[in-house]
């Protein structure tokens, strides 16, 4: 009867937690987390921020129109005559660039270059967040699972107290088996303690996470990792992180922003208008101006400043450029890394499940043994210790698997909020 205690509280300890109303989903967490997350609101401004600035680079093809008024009120004296000096005036003139040496063009493409970065910085972040309060909704279910295991525990080792003191008071039993059987039954209830204290911090550390003051009652699920696919593609899969979107992008903005500087090196034209009226005196006459101008300038001589840009622009192409390369050599590392600890980790949860089973097996077989004298107080200890550990070493490995699974979906970049984004 205790063995299937303890089997249930390692295989499905969350189910009873999970019935209660408070406890949140994982899907709840995300919805919370989307919603008052501060690290999301300030991605997202930042992102739009980006935007304001390619409206802000784009103001080059359209024109520049300006208005200015002013009016004047004095007096001067002459010949020992006071004269009362009053004028008023109003202008309007708007500025069209016509050439600028293909920079307003180069503007443009640079904000933009800067704005995808933007967005896939967005991306990255929304994956770190998900990351970071996965890892804390795993922690609380392993907390909860956990309390009901140790709890398992000290109920095993209450029972293995009442046998001992049987065979204690029996005669089949010495008193160091005894004293040893107790000290465990209260290393077990501190374990219960122990185990609840953590509870407490895990519910506090998930309400972090979700950018709130108070934790939730629980959360619902249970600890099952998806086994890892195959790496078919692991070239494709990096190319589609947002680091490696960022160091391409990066390129694109270094070229942009060399186009720029070299810009200034050929004519800059312009047409300019303009219209005014002024009412000099007493207003009752209005004086009109109109103008028109076309205009072109050329630098001829700037001191090596033009040439010294544009120098360093061209060395900062290929710094990103170099950039680009060690991040893809990197990241095919990293992935690879990830993903075989993510593997590893699923593959190490089944196996401890087969070992526990197998541990199971030996301890019904070693306590009939043990209850009819056949095998001695110190092999039959070792076997129930080894239960015990196996059991929570299982516990313990299927919460890394789950946070495995966890980093190698945050080392893609991916996050539930792209992937409801894209209606995928």
């Amino acid at each position: 009867m205790k063995n299937s205690l303890f089997t249930a509280a390692l295989f499905a300890a969350g189910s009873v937690l999970a019935s209660t109303n408070d406890f949140l989903t994982w899907e709840q967490c995300i919805e919370q987390t989307k919603a008052q997350s501060p690290e999301l609101v300030a991605a997202r401004a930042a992102v739009r921020e980006l935007e304001y600035g390619v409206a802000s680079a784009s103001s080059g093809f359209l024109p520049q129109i300006d208005a200015s008024a002013s009016a004047s009120s004095g007096q001067s004296e002459n010949a020992n005559n006071w004269f009362k000096d009053e004028n008023s005036g109003a202008s309007l003139t708007l500025t069209q660039d016509l050439f600028a040496g293909g920079g307003n063009v180069a503007k443009r493409r640079q904000a933009l270059a800067r704005l995808q970065i933007g967005n896939e910085q967005y991306r990255q972040t929304l994956s770190d967040v998900e990351l970071r309060v996965r890892l804390a909704y795993v922690d609380v279910l392993y907390a909860q699972d956990l309390i009901d295991v140790t709890r398992k525990i000290e109920q095993r080792r209450r029972d293995n107290v009442r046998l001992i003191q049987l065979r204690f008071d029996g005669g089949r039993e010495n008193a160091g088996s005894l004293a040893r059987t107790k000290a465990q039954l209260s290393q077990a209830s501190f374990e219960v303690r122990q185990a609840e204290r953590a509870l407490v911090y895990a519910l506090r550390n998930l309400a972090s996470a979700l950018g709130q003051m108070e934790p939730a009652s629980g959360v619902a699920g249970s600890l099952e990792a998806r086994e890892p696919t195959a790496l078919a593609d692991l070239e494709e899969l990096m190319q589609q992180t947002p680091d490696y979107q960022i160091a391409v992008t990066q390129v694109e903005a270094s070229k942009q922003g060399m186009l720029v500087k070299r810009s200034a090196r050929f004519p800059q034209v312009s047409f300019q208008a303009s219209a005014g009226l002024a009412a000099p005196g007493d207003h009752e006459v209005y004086d009109g101006n109109w103008a028109m101008k076309l205009g072109a300038s050329m630098p001829l001589f700037t001191g090596n400043r033009l040439s010294s840009d544009v120098a360093a622009a061209k060395e900062a192409i290929v710094q990103t450029e170099m950039g680009l390369l060690n991040t893809a050599n990197t990241l095919m590392a990293s992935l690879q890394q990830r993903w075989n600890g993510y593997a590893d980790a699923v593959e190490d949860a089944v196996t401890q499940k087969e070992v526990y089973e197998a541990e199971k097996l030996r301890e019904e077989i070693s306590t009939a043994k043990y209850t009819q004298g056949l095998l001695s107080f110190e092999d039959w200890d070792i076997i129930e210790n080894n239960l015990i550990n196996q059991g929570k070493i299982q516990l313990a490995r299927r919460r890394t698997a789950e946070t495995e699974e966890a980093r190698w979906k945050n080392a893609l970049g991916r996050s539930m909020w792209q992937t409801k984004a894209e209606g995928n």
